[in-house]
């Protein structure tokens, strides 16, 4: 039995779309069915049986963003909104001038350009990451304007 190209065509399409599926509801830090929580717009955790794993936060890589998509790392040039909006957080990315970026209000990472290092560091104890002060990281009483440059409103980075 011969199979019809119409039939094939609409195979890749089903296919195709199934990858763009996406969830209704999600928050920042929220597993969601592509077994990611979106952390803010660029970094994302691992979810197994629907917690987010203590290893990461991960980055989505140069120029992607984090979405509820099967593969969770898309380019916004292809049309897809970020699962966490930058209105929900608000972090910086690597410019191409600073040589840091905060990625949460503990967390870190070396810019390499405008790519940020995959590795993520913690800043000690009792401190906050704060480029802008010059040191990486201070005391709570120490942060220019006395804003956090990451994630004002809740650590997600930590309470995972």
């Amino acid at each position: 039995m011969q199979q019809s190209p119409w039939l094939t065509t609409l195979f890749l399409i089903l296919a195709f779309s199934s990858m763009l599926v996406t969830v209704s509801s999600s928050a920042c830090g929220s597993c969601m069915q592509n077994n990611v929580a979106c952390l803010n717009t660029t970094h994302f955790k691992v979810c197994v049986n629907g917690v987010p794993l203590k290893d990461g936060p991960l980055p989505c890589g140069n120029d992607k963003i984090c979405t509820e998509l099967l593969v969770p790392c898309w380019s916004p040039s292809e049309g897809v909104t970020p699962a966490c909006p930058e209105n929900d957080v608000n972090c910086r990315s690597c410019n191409g001038v600073d040589m840091f970026v905060c990625t949460s209000r503990t967390t870190f990472q070396v810019c390499n350009g405008s790519e940020m290092s995959p590795q993520v560091n913690t800043c000690p104890d009792d401190t906050v990451c704060s480029i802008d002060s010059g040191k990486i990281c201070v005391k709570e009483c120490e942060l220019p304007g006395g804003k956090y440059e990451c994630d004002p409103e809740m650590d997600i980075f930590s309470d995972l």
